[in-house]
């Protein structure tokens, strides 16, 4: 049974305590869970009418996937027509996670002008490509060895979402250093309800923090690395309509690398070439140094 990422409960109007989604709590908590569940603290403070535009957040401490998370809620300010949010992720009394949340009356909107990058219309769709727990499943049994394979461990941090990589091999083996770019196919596969836009926008930041660290180590011909983890997000929401059950196209890109750090870039695109959200993130890499003889 697939477990929903969002499960909060309220302690008092400005405190919640979420809990972890893997159904084997064995590792660090994913990040992208307790930048949703912040959200959603976030949202659930918010005026009504109010929709998350914003996200920019920091990944402090690795969190404990066995031990329930505190989320403190800061009230920065209530304006006419945005408001700000503030929230502190807590575990044995120490800060993990912070975010700031920046929400946009939606009534306020007057102006349709809108203004998109073109779609990657020849990235293929994602009904005739391969997940990536099955690659990685086949990679083994051929014989490579799991510690050389590249990408995130989905299958057990994140077991509500389905990846398809366009191009599995780069996404598993890297390209040498030689490109940058990837895309990848993204599924959440519990079913959303339509009239639910704080759980739709939660949903798309809480995958929105996948694989970024795997493309910020494209530029990278090495099989193994000693360590990849996020050390920032942000996330600007430009359709606050779309459908969160459909499959979302996730192009992502490693523009810079400086003292072990990478920048990456990215878009989610809907399937129909609609552009819902941008993020940027950094993300930390070191790569495992050679023996000295």
């Amino acid at each position: 049974m697939v477990r929903e990422w969002r499960r909060l409960k309220k302690i008092d109007d400005l405190t919640y305590i979420g809990e972890c989604d893997s159904e084997h709590p064995a590792a660090r908590v994913f990040g992208g869970h307790v930048l949703a569940q912040a959200m959603s603290a976030a949202y659930y403070t918010a005026p009504e009418g109010f929709y998350v535009h914003a996200v920019h957040c920091y990944f402090i401490r690795g969190g404990e996937e066995s031990i329930p998370i505190t989320y403190n809620v800061k009230i920065i300010r209530d304006g006419r027509n945005f408001a700000i949010r503030y929230v502190e992720a807590v575990q044995h009394g120490k800060v993990i996670h912070l975010a700031e949340f920046s929400l946009q009356k939606l009534a306020s909107v007057k102006d349709t002008f809108s203004l998109t990058p073109e779609f990657p219309a020849h990235v293929p769709g994602p009904d005739g490509l391969i997940s990536n727990i099955t690659g990685r499943h086949q990679k083994v049994a051929e014989g490579f060895d799991a510690r050389e394979l590249r990408g995130q461990v989905t299958e057990r941090m994140a077991p509500s979402l389905e990846i398809r990589p366009a191009d599995l091999n780069m996404f598993l083996h890297g390209t040498g250093g030689v490109n940058q770019k990837q895309y990848l196919w993204i599924r959440y596969k519990i079913p959303v309800d339509k009239t639910d836009y704080m759980l739709r926008h939660a949903t798309i930041v809480y995958l929105s923090d996948l694989e970024l660290v795997t493309t910020g180590a494209l530029c990278f011909d090495d099989k193994m690395f000693k360590l990849q983890t996020s050390m920032d997000h942000s996330a600007w929401i430009h359709q606050y309509e779309f459908d969160i059950n459909d499959w979302i196209l996730y192009e992502q890109e490693c523009v810079a690398n400086s003292n072990h750090r990478s920048l990456i870039h990215g878009r989610l695109w809907s399937r129909d070439g609609k552009l819902i959200m941008s993020t940027s993130q950094e993300a930390l890499i070191y790569k495992v140094q050679p023996s000295k003889i």
